[in-house]
Order: C-alpha cells, then structure tokens, then sequence
C-alpha cells in the first residue's frame, strides 16, 4: 500500500527537478530544465522560458497573466537556423539597481532589474539568451560566439498577441512617417508592417504594452510583420554580416498599468550603453551640448534659404530669445562673387552671434542635386571640420530612408565624429531612435515621425504619438503652423503639442515673423526644450486625449490636446504642484473660432481642481507661477 504513495512523491520530485526556477539553478551545467523564470524586482512580471517537444519557447506574464504568450525565439545565421533546441548548459543571474543623469521625459532615469544569462551550445557555437526583467517591463537579446563570420539573414523572434488586445501602430519602417490606425490583433492580415513602437492595450489584464528595439548599433533594424494568427515576426532591413562574437539588440516589451507607466519606462535607456565620459566630460551638461529653441525657414512661408533672408531669421530669433536658427537646404548653393557658400555662411555665423544666436546647418546623406553627401568618412570628417571651424554647432542629417546596418552604422560614426568636433546631430528622413541619446548626448533629436512637414489632419494623430512614437525617444515634429499646415486643430491644441512632445532642439514649425506677431508668442517662447518630470494625467486616452503635467526645474506646464470631433470638459487635478500659491496664466480655445485662443488666468494651490473645455479638436496650455503669498 505505501509502494503507490512512495512512487507519486519520488515523481512529483522528479517534475520539480525538470522545472528549477532561477531561484534554485545557477552557474552550474543543467541538462533537463524545462523552465526557467525572471521575475521582476517587485514580482509583478516575469520571462519564461519553457521547453515544448523540441524547443524552448518564452512567455511574458503580469501576475501570472499571459501578456506575451507562447514566442519563437532564434536566428538564421548563414542559412544554419538557432532556435534553442538544444538543452540549457548554464544559468547565470546578474541584477542592478541605481538611477543616473537622462534626458528625455525626465531627467533621472532608474535602472532596477533581475537579468540571467542561458547559455546553449551547439555544433561548439555558444548562444547565449540574455534577459532582463524590470518592473515595468522585458528585454532580452541573443550573445553569439564561436563563428568566425555570421551573416544574419533573419530572425526568428516572435510576438504572440492576446487575440482581442488593441494594437496602435504605423506601416513605415524606412523613414517612419506613417499615420497610426488602430485594430485588434485577430483583424491583422498576412505580412502587414509595423514600424516599432507598437502599442497595446490589453482588456485582461487592463495593461498597456510596447514592442520595439534599443541598443541598435551595429545591425539591421528591426521592424513587425504580422501573421493571420494573431503573431507577430520580426523582420530585420536586410542582412547583417559579423566578425567574431557578437550580441544583437534588445527586443523590448514595455509593460505599464497606466500610460504614465509606459510613457515613463527608462528600459530603453537602460539597455543602452553609457556615453563616453572621454568625449563627453559632463555627460548631458557637458559645455558644447546645448538643448534649445529654434527657428526654420523650410515650413514659415517667410522667404526662403538665402543669405540675406537668412539673416533676419536669425534677427527674429534673437527678438523672440531663441537659442538656433536651422539653416535648411540651400545654403550649399549660396555664392556672392568671389565668396562661396562656406564664406557666406562663415559671415551668417558671425553676424548671428552678436545676436545672441547660434547656427545649425542641414546636409544630405546621400549626394544630391549635384552636391556631395558625406557618406564617405573622410568626407564626413572634412564636413564637420569646416563647419566648426566656422562656428556651426549643429548639423541637420538628411535622406537616409532606411534602417539597414550601413545606415546604422553612419549614425554611430557620424556622432562619434560629431562629438570630436563638439558638434551636436539631428537626424531627418531615419529611423525610430533606440536609446543612441545615452551613448551619445549630442543627438539632439531626430524625425522618424509624421510631423508638420506633412499634411493635415494633426487631431487624432497627435494624441497617439504621445503613447507610440514618443514611447522610443525624442522627435522632431517641428510644432506649430499658424499657416497652410495649421489644419482643424486650434491655436491652444498647437501650442500645447510643443510642450507634449518632447525634443530637445525644439524646432518650430512657425514662422519666426508670425511668432512675433502672434497674441500667445510669450506662452510659446516660454516653453523649455527639456524636462524634469512628466505625468500623463489620468484623463488620457490613446488617440482621444492627451493631458500632460510637465516640470522644467520649478517650472510646471500643463497641456492637454483633443483628438475627436467633439467638446471635451475635463476637471484637472493640480496635486503636482507645490506648497504656496500659483497663478496659471494659460490659452484655450475660442468656442466661435478654431483659429483663434483666449488668455486666461487663475490663482490656484496644489488643492485646487480646474475645469477645462476643450473645443473638438482644440486644447488647452498652462503656465504656473509661484506667487508669493
């Protein structure tokens, strides 16, 4: 009678065994392990890794709810297929916890997760499937060694969706600048691109999820290609040729309760490695690094790139307190007798100067319009030389068009270039950043987004960028268009979106001239390029409503933008704000004009809560100022 209970206790151990958790097997060889599981620091989320008949497959869950279910995981490498179907050799755990310097939606980010190294080996290549888990998320990536030479034709990851989970996303990935539309995962149809950060909202668990890539520094980039069965493959922009060991970059899986927990999720950045203190002494604050506002003629309708126009852009930037003037494309043309383009510019530089203003200057990748590119590095270097010899302090990059690894690895250089000449980047015409703002702090912004050099409408778009796009870094979306480009939304829903979406060379899209001459120019040029501190209050809705709280050192901002064809009343909470009294000087819509704005002012505390009306498609911008009482 005691043979049958001795037999199930003798195999209930035996299943424990086969199913050690990270918790019991470490560094030591491990040949039967079905599963292996990473949970976060405060054990919300967890990674799995379990063995199905003939491979290991992964899984993400909050509180043991599936969010990623059932993955693929491997590569194809010179035709020869990884896919972890091979048993684990070792299991190595590693953990971090600290904050650092950012700069981005806030200015401290923290870095606090459990990671494991699984190695496997096989025909003597060691791959080797790194993961970290964070509370607010999931990053992993693939360490290969043993092969002399790689070419990585694809990659096998996967996404497996909940079938009714909301999927918001765009179709570029080449320069990404798509609209956003939203679907549900079941309606995807075969081989449809997403162009990463996709965002998803879940309804069980309400959850939000965000899938892209960071650390993207010497590979093709990764894009989404969907499936009819709900799953999503990734898709490499051609192939990536290696020497020796190597690692890929990080798949990310951004999990959040609330969009302020997406919109605040450092993963990126943490992933991501630290810049050079060699290069860039005093990190973000290092002396030739400077965040600012900018005019730019290429959306104003107030004349175009010549030198003389040129210098009353420069002219009004200074009478509006802006730090740059963006010399677009053109200037490469510019000649006055015996003075070329480099000498006009030199005496535009000097000129802007004295005013008070400093000079970027745009240049194409490729050549063009009988204009040499900088492509080649020694080109490159002799570019960036003569412009800061000149006194230029940051180069516009344009037409790249692509994520391939020969464009990948252009951005690198050319900011390791850049930052050798003490010059700061933006690039234009690329790719979704993945966390290059850490290694590099002079990259100022980049597009990689459906900005106003596009066309109306802006109001639903909008309020989707914030949780998309925004989700992976900086952008420029050159706000503010009082023009042919000024579209349904209002004056207020203009301004506001300046203040919602973050880049550090904040480039407006406004005419220097027409800023001057606008009732609300104060609200605009009071607006800072950079964050301390943001909070997406609770009223957002992906693609209906964005309400912003943003802090520059004491300074608080509140923005709220209306992204559907209707009225919306919302009652603000203002317990962000300090002790003591404030007044809120803001603009918001006219009821009777889309084109148009009212000044408003109150006297409010951190108890106060504040009534709103948005016109459809309109928007409101507040300022707060510390009143001594």
């Amino acid at each position: 009678m005691n043979e049958p209970n001795t037999m199930k206790k003798g195999y209930v151990t035996f299943i424990i065994l086969l199913t050690l958790t990270l918790n019991q097997a470490w560094a030591f060889k491990i040949d039967k392990i079905k599963t292996v599981k990473i949970f976060s620091p405060d054990k919300h989320i967890a990674f799995s890794l379990n063995k199905s008949a003939d491979k290991y497959y992964y899984t993400i869950s909050y509180d043991e709810n599936q969010v990623i279910k059932e993955s693929n995981l491997g590569l194809v490498l010179t035709g020869k297929q990884i896919e972890f179907n091979v048993p684990i050799s070792t299991i190595d755990k590693y953990e971090k916890k600290e904050s650092y310097v950012t700069r981005g939606v806030h200015s401290l980010a923290k870095n606090n997760y459990k990671g494991a190294k699984i190695k496997f080996i096989e025909n003597e290549v060691t791959i080797i499937l790194d993961v970290r888990v964070f509370n607010d998320g999931v990053a992993f990536r693939y360490l290969i060694n043993g092969l002399e030479t790689s070419v990585i034709e694809t990659e096998l990851t996967t996404f497996q969706l909940p079938a009714d989970a909301m999927v918001w996303s765009q179709p570029n990935n080449k320069h990404y600048e798509g609209w956003y539309t939203s679907k549900i995962v079941s309606s995807f149809k075969k081989d449809e691109i997403l162009g990463p950060p996709a965002t998803i909202q879940l309804t069980k668990p309400q959850l939000y999820l965000a899938i892209t890539e960071a650390g993207l520094t010497d590979f093709a980039g990764m894009s989404l290609v969907a499936d009819d069965k709900g799953i999503f493959h990734s898709f490499l922009s051609g192939n990536t040729k290696k020497t020796g060991a190597f690692e890929t970059p990080w798949r990310v899986v951004e999990i959040g309760k609330t969009l302020n927990d997406l919109v605040n999720s450092d993963i990126i950045s943490n992933v991501s490695q630290k810049y050079d203190e060699k290069l860039f002494p005093k990190g973000y604050d290092t002396e030739w690094i400077k965040p600012g506002r900018s005019v730019w003629s290429w959306l104003a309708g107030e004349g175009s790139v010549s030198f003389e126009n040129m210098k009353k852009f420069s002219d009004n930037a200074a009478a509006l307190g802006f730090e740059y003037n963006l010399v677009d494309e053109g200037w490469g043309n510019w000649k006055d007798g015996e003075k070329d383009h480099w000498a006009l510019m030199k005496e535009l530089v000097d000129y802007s100067v004295k005013k008070g203003v400093k000079i970027w200057a745009w240049k194409a990748y490729p050549d063009r319009r009988g204009i040499e590119g900088i492509k080649n590095e020694s080109k490159r270097r002799a570019f960036f030389a003569k412009c800061k010899e000149i006194g230029i302090v940051g180069i516009k990059i344009d037409f790249f068009d692509s994520e391939s690894q020969e464009i990948i690895r252009f951005y690198q250089a050319a900011l390791k270039d850049a930052a050798d000449y003490k010059l700061m980047l933006n690039f234009h015409g690329a790719n979704k950043p993945t966390g290059e703002t850490r290694t590099w702090p002079n990259e100022m912004s980049r597009e990689a987004i459906k900005g106003l050099e596009n066309r109306p409408p802006w109001a639903k778009h909008n309020t989707i960028l914030p949780f998309t796009r925004y989700l992976a870094g900086h952008a420029d979306y050159t706000p503010i268009n009082l023009r042919e480009r000024i579209g349904e939304v209002t004056w207020a829903h203009h301004i506001a979106s300046s203040v919602i979406f973050t880049s550090p060379l904040l480039c407006f899209g406004v005419g220097p001239q027409s800023l001057i001459d606008f009732p609300f120019k104060e609200m605009v040029t009071s607006i800072p390029p950079v964050w301390d501190e943001t909070i997406v209050l609770s009223q957002s809705k992906i693609g209906e409503l964005v309400v912003y709280a943003r802090r520059n050192g004491n300074q608080w901002f509140i923005a709220a933008i209306n992204g559907i064809h209707d009225q919306q009343s919302l009652a603000i909470d203002l317990s962000f704000l300090g002790k003591g009294t404030y007044k809120l000087n803001g603009v918001k819509d006219d009821e009777e004009k889309q084109a148009a704005g009212i000044a408003d002012e109150l006297e409010v505390t951190s108890k106060s809560k504040i009534k709103i009306r948005l016109n459809p498609e309109g928007g409101f911008i507040g300022k707060f100022i510390s009143i001594n009482k």
